[in-house]
């Protein structure tokens, strides 16, 4: 039962797929910020624009099957079986979507150079103690 609820959790709250989704429009901002070579930007905003579109479809998907979770889950007997089965879809649709999502950083690193990568994705401070 334990292993159930630790499914449900995860999948009923969010996941990387919403994390991403946050990450792609700060890049789109620092993009459309700190790039000033017209064509580079124009390259690179087409990059992330598609990347978050197949992301923005991905969670759609997702939701459809959070919300057949979600009724299994209401379900006073439903068995950890059930569960995995309404689940498994989403296990490898994430593992699809998380390599897209990686073809797009890497489609990015070949629009940008060193200099413009380091202004969209700058070195974070280190913590201070």
């Amino acid at each position: 039962m334990l292993t159930s609820l630790i499914i449900a959790y995860l999948l009923l709250h969010g996941g990387g797929s919403q994390l991403m989704q946050n990450d792609i429009a700060a890049a789109t901002k620092a993009v459309d910020k700190n790039i000033s070579v017209e064509a580079t930007k124009k390259q690179a905003l087409a990059v992330l624009d598609s990347a978050k579109k197949e992301n923005e479809a991905f969670i759609k998907e997702r939701q459809k099957i959070v919300t057949a979770l979600k009724s299994e889950l209401a379900k006073p007997g439903a068995t950890f079986a059930e569960l995995e089965a309404t689940a498994k879809p989403i296990f490898a649709a994430d593992s699809v979507n998380a390599s897209h999502m990686a073809d797009a950083i890497f489609k990015l690193r070949g629009v940008l150079n060193a200099s413009d990568w380091a202004k969209v994705f700058p070195v974070p401070e280190p913590a201070k103690k």
